[in-house]
């Protein structure tokens, strides 16, 4: 099946003037669904992560996978699959070996910390009803803030509000977005995200509960049969 689009940016995570990490992502999109990939670099705590999954075309997640290296050596790593009556998850960590789980319900979110999966909440929540929080259950690899630990299959419930349309000006250039606000855990303020166009690609997340703000600094997107990551 041909690729519709193909999105390939880099992310800069900012505590001031300073670049505390980067991600790379890069976002296929096909008429059956899209496949997202991210390789993210984090200063704090020396955390290296590569992620991948796959939404449907409802933007529901068929599957993903995770793994986090810190300070040189492997936490973990975990593969999850998702159908209509739960997530199945196969994981190999540090610190408990080999786990083996299924969580009962559909899962509406795949949560593995690459900032670009926060476009995925943009589009599990979609545009309707601006101002009111909906709650987003979905699944997450870890409740740490950085994604650093557990690496298994968690539960967790977001609240999220579509605010609305407005201009942004990040590192890449000033763009028409979308802006939502992303309530992790209820005694958490929430976090401010911006996203482009229909397939909600990150543009800028400030959380002050993290200190952040994280910004695109670069993005290409092509028709072509290849990724333009490999243009650069």
């Amino acid at each position: 099946m041909a690729t519709l689009r193909r999105h390939a940016g880099r992310i800069h995570y900012r505590r001031g003037e300073h670049v505390a990490g980067r991600e790379d992502f890069a976002i296929d999109v096909r008429a059956d669904g899209r496949t997202i990939r991210a390789y993210c670099e984090m200063e704090e705590g020396a955390i290296t992560r590569d992620a991948g999954w796959t939404l449907d075309a409802a933007h529901w997640p068929v599957e993903g996978q995770v793994r986090v290296v810190q300070d040189g050596g492997l936490v973990g790593s975990s593969w999850y699959r998702f159908t209509p009556q739960g997530t199945e998850c196969e994981a190999l960590t540090a610190q408990r070996g080999r786990v083996s789980q299924s969580l009962e319900g559909r899962a509406r979110y795949l949560g593995l910390h690459p900032l670009v999966g926060d476009g995925m909440i943009a589009l599990a929540r979609g545009r309707d009803a601006p101002g009111e929080e909906w709650p987003i259950a979905g699944v997450t690899c870890s409740y740490d803030i950085k994604g650093e630990s557990t690496l298994v299959a968690l539960p967790i419930t977001i609240g999220v509000r579509y605010v609305g349309s407005e201009d942004v000006e990040v590192i890449a250039g000033r763009f028409r977005a979308e802006r939502y606000e992303l309530r992790w855990q209820p005694r958490w303020p929430a976090a401010q995200l911006w996203v482009l166009g229909e397939d909600a690609v990150f543009l800028r997340l400030k959380w002050e509960v993290s200190g952040l703000d994280s910004q695109l600094v670069r993005l290409a997107t092509t028709n072509a049969p290849h990724s333009p990551q490999f243009d650069w």
